[in-house]
């Protein structure tokens, strides 16, 4: 239960930072040090090279199974995927401020549940679809938490 609660408080920032991006708010570094930490255990139990990671991060995913299933790794850390390998997004409107309800809730209605072959590419076709929907927020959340 810490761990699940960990995780939706971490989106909760990550999101209220992406949309927020001019007011005096900051994400404390306690929870930058938490991402990067699971950020690095991500990369270590993949074998994710730093380079695809920083691909990426400047808006081309790679198609490597290793980054996908680096995707999946965060995305289970936080607990946005379940064991049956189904994203919640839609659970972080119990947790985020109305005002962000609708960024989340525009996500999951254009991208509803994405079926891969495995949870790693489930993962990968779930961000292509966030990504797609609305790039520059999903970038800024990313941009605020790892630099």
């Amino acid at each position: 239960m810490y761990s699940k609660t960990l995780g939706l408080t971490l989106a909760l920032l990550v999101l209220c930072s992406a949309i927020t991006p001019h007011q005096a708010w900051e994400i404390p570094d306690v929870v930058r040090k938490q991402v990067k930490k699971l950020h690095a255990r991500c990369i270590t139990t993949t074998g994710v090279s730093e380079e695809l990671v920083s691909q990426a991060h400047k808006g081309d995913l790679p198609n490597d199974q290793t980054f996908k299933c680096f995707l999946h790794c965060m995305f289970e850390m936080v607990g946005l995927i379940d064991s049956d390998n189904v994203m919640h997004l839609e659970s972080l409107v119990d947790v985020l401020p109305v005002e962000i309800h609708s960024k989340i809730l525009n996500l999951v209605d254009a991208c509803g549940t994405k079926k891969g072959v495995d949870g790693c590419d489930t993962a990968y076709q779930s961000v292509q679809c966030y990504i797609k929907t609305d790039g520059p927020f999903i970038k800024a959340a990313v941009d605020d938490l790892l630099g």
